[in-house]
């Protein structure tokens, strides 16, 4: 695939190019998350994560983020001393703690969202407006792509053993 850009043409692979879209994006979240009320973009995750998914237990937590325990231990402490979110007995496994927003977390995690679905809209708007609703068909498309890939028998063959 070639790809033009300020009249300089590079070759990139759809790979390279998919990799490329995700850095830019993820670049922008952080600049986003930077402004957020909070002291990380660690912290900033946890909010949006809560939000979008409800309660969950720092190892669900952990999962879903990708990040490390003890690291997600301290961030949500953190969290629970500015007052957005507590810890509270799991209803089904008494050794576990659910991670709930507060009233306030939920309120700087709207707020976040908020922004961060403001500067997707700015995003988009840069494009052709007979060109914004096919970009979202093909990025709803790419997310269910993405997500079959992770869930697939074929997520990980990087590191599965050689038979």
């Amino acid at each position: 695939m070639t790809v033009v850009t300020d009249n300089n043409t590079t070759e990139q692979t759809t790979g390279e190019l998919l990799r490329s879209v995700t850095r830019l994006f993820s670049t922008l979240q952080q600049q986003n998350f930077a402004c957020c009320d909070v002291n990380s973009a660690t912290q900033c995750s946890i909010l949006t994560t809560l939000r979008r998914g409800g309660g969950q237990t720092l190892s669900g937590l952990t999962r879903a983020l990708n990040l490390d325990k003890a690291w997600l231990s301290r961030s949500t402490d953190d969290l629970v001393t500015q007052g957005l979110i507590v810890k509270a007995p799991h209803p089904s496994d008494r050794r576990a703690l659910q991670l709930e927003l507060t009233e306030a977390g939920r309120d700087a995690a709207r707020e976040l969202d908020d922004t961060l679905n403001a500067q997707a809209a700015r995003v988009l708007s840069r494009l052709g407006p007979a060109d914004r609703p096919q970009a979202v068909r093909l990025l709803a498309a790419l997310a269910g792509a993405l997500q079959a890939e992770l869930n697939g028998p074929d997520a990980l063959t990087c590191c599965a053993p050689e038979s």
